[in-house]
């Protein structure tokens, strides 16, 4: 494979949800391939926070539409305001990330009314912690299968 095939399958893998594991699997890839963490890191983190971004975009425009306005509010009880005002956006992203994933949570986030100002850096922060995480289990993996 190209270089430009393996780049592009890296970017495409960190774009895909966490439950799918897009990161941990370009990661994977990334370290297959022997590229620099130095550079891998970062265009894995880019490429999360970028798909992030989209969704959570895509979600604030989603509640202009009317039948998911009414089911949004339905759930946006007193109970999940303050479970999300308690936590907030950074609690959402770093902790409801290692559960979940950042595409629910954004979803979530959005849904409950929180504005894109208030997304993007824990967001960053969020995608640029969970790229080193997967790296450093990947590695590790990688290293205990090869000992096997």
């Amino acid at each position: 494979m190209t270089t430009f095939w393996t780049w592009a399958s890296i970017i495409g893998l960190s774009a895909t949800p966490n439950l799918v594991l897009g990161p941990s699997v370009a990661v994977g890839v990334g370290i297959k391939a022997n590229y620099s963490p130095w550079v891998l890191l970062p265009v894995v983190a880019a490429a999360s926070y970028f798909e992030g971004l989209v969704i959570a975009y895509l979600a604030g425009l989603s509640t202009q539409i009317d039948f998911i306005s009414r089911w949004v509010a339905r759930f946006r009880t007193p109970k999940a305001v303050a479970l999300a005002n308690r936590w907030g956006v950074w609690g959402g992203l770093t902790l409801g990330c290692a559960v979940v994933g950042q595409e629910p949570i954004l979803v979530a986030l959005r849904w409950i009314g929180v504005d894109m100002r208030r997304i993007w850096l824990p967001l960053a922060v969020s995608n640029a912690a969970f790229a080193v995480l997967y790296y450093v289990i990947v590695w590790v993996g990688l290293d205990q299968v090869a000992n096997l």
